[in-house]
């Protein structure tokens, strides 16, 4: 019974990681998007960047959610540029978060970043697009019974 709560705990400080990870992520976006807004020129980026960071902060929608559709309707109202600019840059940060995310995610729940990066497309393949947040809420438990276990191990309580 002790074990499950030492888990527990150990969990529950994982997943706060996790969110921490998350605000982290999202102000990566932020950042990006309103140097690739200004560049852009694209009025009131401040608003439209935290907007959509926001939604970014959203497991599965992303910012995607928005950018796509943003980038689809200057293409069909014949604004080539700006859509083929919105698309780099809706590029841009997604190749920049998957790089980053493993890393600042594995950092911030005590899990090594290729560990994180294992469980999250195990995870995704089992689960679909689900699984990217089941991925390293998988990956917290995982090191919290390891830890536990191995605690248990090294120090016998009789």
């Amino acid at each position: 019974m002790n074990d499950l709560k030492e888990i527990l705990s150990q969990s529950v400080k994982g997943i706060k990681g996790y969110f921490k990870a998350a605000l982290k992520l999202s102000a990566l976006t932020f950042i990006l998007l309103c140097i690739g807004f200004i560049i852009i020129g694209i009025d009131h980026w401040g608003l439209k960047a935290l907007g959509i960071a926001i939604v970014d902060m959203v497991p599965i929608l992303g910012s995607g959610i928005i950018m796509i559709p943003w980038a689809l309707i200057y293409f069909f109202m014949g604004n080539t540029t700006m859509a083929w600019q919105l698309g780099l840059l809706y590029i841009v940060i997604n190749v920049i978060r998957q790089v980053a995310e493993p890393f600042v995610t594995g950092r911030e729940i005590g899990v090594r970043p290729l560990y994180t990066f294992i469980s999250t497309i195990a995870c995704i393949l089992l689960f679909g697009p689900f699984g990217a947040i089941l991925g390293a809420l998988v990956a917290i438990v995982i090191k919290a019974v390891y830890e536990v276990k191995m605690v248990r191990k090294s120090y016998p309580s009789e």
